[in-house]
């Protein structure tokens, strides 16, 4: 009785935060975590070899929207932590969401949850997942995480409890992740890119002028095309099963990676419906601030979250270098979700990537580190600290293509912020 009296509560929070604007995930997460500790292990363990995770560094959260809208294309009823919010308070709510009033989980195909690297083993402390998808390991937010190899070894502790785990073959330290799993009778399977696409990786080893470590496997599904088109860009990749063309809605070498990290994932789980995904996989909605087009006022705006050098090297290369657009403007935070050391700014190169015919300006509580960033590379920049501000300079602005990269909880900013003057998609 109490647990479908805390359950039944919650939903109807969840659905009045939604009418008020909020994304409904924090609360009614923190009133079960502190009320029911233990709801997620009796939720889910009788469903553990349904549930799949993606976690890594980057990409988490488009991969897991890839990987959503696939398993939809075949007709697969799926949970997803869709908010983005991926720790104990994020996967609650998505559960209760799609629980009954009286507290039992509704006929479901897969759980496929969005994980934070640093909560993983935590999860598979006491739920043995079907699967794990592990998609790099990089520098990123060393006041939690520490360095890269306490990272991989975050994620080694949760693979050891899942049944198969697919890795990014193109990362040394999840390669041997893989090694040792394979020692302990763990399914393991990889994803990659073709040799031709080595020069255009960027990730932890290319960031410090490396080059890029690959590791191929017979079980490896690869990337063997990649061409840009206006709004996404058509990828061709080889695995065991298929040789697959698709269309991705999204720009970026990397999330040509991520897609296909995903195809790895579907030819393990659903080889015979890898046609059909790969349809839905071509209409789905950009997710959230990877990337996003708003058209407000006129004005075509890219919103390119960044959390770490090579992701900020990547949406540099992808939305600046090669678009040159009007006005760039930098939104950096520096609250616990964005990581509060941003010494990691100086790892990112600027000087040979933003065009001098680009107006800049740099916001948020770290706006000035940002143009003392900026100013080193020889950028000039103006200065406005509200986000809320900045937007409304933007909006009176003459530039109408204009490139936003944020940090995390700027992202947010910027996005309420500009929901004010015209549709900002709502994130769930």
């Amino acid at each position: 009785m109490y647990r479908r009296l805390l359950i039944s509560t919650c939903k109807l929070l969840i659905k009045l935060l939604r009418l008020v604007g909020k994304n409904g995930s924090a609360l009614p997460g923190l009133i079960i975590e502190r009320l029911y500790p233990n709801f997620l292990s009796k939720s889910l363990s009788q469903v553990e070899s349904r549930i799949i995770l993606v976690t890594g560094t980057n990409g988490k959260t488009t991969t897991t929207k890839m990987l959503v809208a696939a398993l939809r294309g075949t007709g697969a009823k799926v949970v997803t932590n869709a908010t983005g919010s991926n720790m104990t308070r994020g996967l609650i709510a998505a559960l209760i969401e799609d629980m009954t009033y009286f507290g039992t989980l509704k006929p479901t195909d897969w759980f496929v949850f969005e994980m934070d690297e640093a909560y993983a083993p935590i999860f598979t402390e006491k739920i043995s997942p079907h699967l794990i998808i592990a998609l790099n390991v990089l520098r990123d937010q060393l006041d939690r995480y520490g360095e890269i190899d306490r990272t991989a070894n975050l994620i080694k502790q949760a693979g050891m409890k899942s049944k198969y785990f697919i890795y990014n073959e193109l990362d040394p330290l999840l390669a041997a992740v893989a090694g040792e799993l394979r020692e302990n009778s763990i399914n393991t399977r990889s994803f990659g890119a073709a040799s031709e696409l080595l020069s255009r990786v960027a990730n932890e080893q290319t960031v410090h002028g490396q080059g890029v470590f690959t590791e191929k496997t017979e079980m490896s599904t690869e990337l063997r095309v990649v061409n840009e088109t206006t709004d996404g860009q058509i990828v061709t990749i080889h695995s065991k099963n298929n040789n697959l063309k698709i269309s991705l809605p999204v720009r970026g070498f990397h999330n040509a990676l991520n897609i296909t990290a995903a195809v790895a994932v579907l030819e393990e789980i659903a080889p015979q419906s890898v046609d059909k995904a790969q349809k839905a996989i071509s209409t789905m909605p950009v997710p959230f601030g990877r990337g996003e087009k708003l058209h407000i006022r006129g004005k075509a705006i890219t919103v390119a979250l960044v959390k770490n050098p090579s992701g900020f090297a990547t949406n540099l290369e992808t939305f600046v270098k090669h678009t040159k657009p009007a006005l760039i403007i930098f939104v950096v935070n520096d609250r616990l979700a964005d990581g509060r050391d941003m010494s990691w700014l100086w790892d990112v190169q600027f000087k040979t990537v933003v065009s001098k015919t680009s107006k800049i300006f740099t916001s948020g509580i770290r706006a000035y580190d940002m143009a003392v960033r900026l100013k080193h590379d020889d950028i000039e920049t103006e200065t406005v600290t509200s986000v809320t501000k900045m937007m409304q300079i933007l909006m009176q602005s003459k530039y109408n293509n204009v490139v936003i990269i944020p940090t995390y909880t700027a992202l947010f900013e910027v996005r309420t912020a500009l929901a004010k003057y015209g549709k900002v998609p709502r994130i769930w």
